[in-house]
């Protein structure tokens, strides 16, 4: 299984999606470089968390918002945050 780091959880809206400040080592001048929506999300230990949904802010280092998987219990979403998280 091919892992890119994706970036470090920034924040959490709404109680279930997280916005993801993107990795300063992905290239993102080539549209192909971006993570696509739908593309799923994983934690440090490779466990799904949820999908790419949108892709927001300046084109150099854009942000992405991961809506997290309704099966997820809330108490482990708050632990994602400062944390890396990778895309498949």
């Amino acid at each position: 299984m091919h892992m890119k780091r994706l970036g470090v959880v920034y924040h959490l809206i709404g109680g279930r999606k997280l916005i993801v400040k993107g990795s300063e080592n992905m290239s993102y001048c080539n549209i192909k470089d971006l993570p696509r929506k739908g593309s799923p999300v994983l934690d440090k230990k490779v466990a799904r968390i949820g999908k790419v949904s949108d892709i927001i802010g300046p084109a150099a280092r854009p942000y992405v918002v991961v809506k997290i998987f309704s099966d997820i219990p809330d108490s482990k979403i708050k632990n994602w945050i400062r944390e890396k998280v990778y895309v498949k």
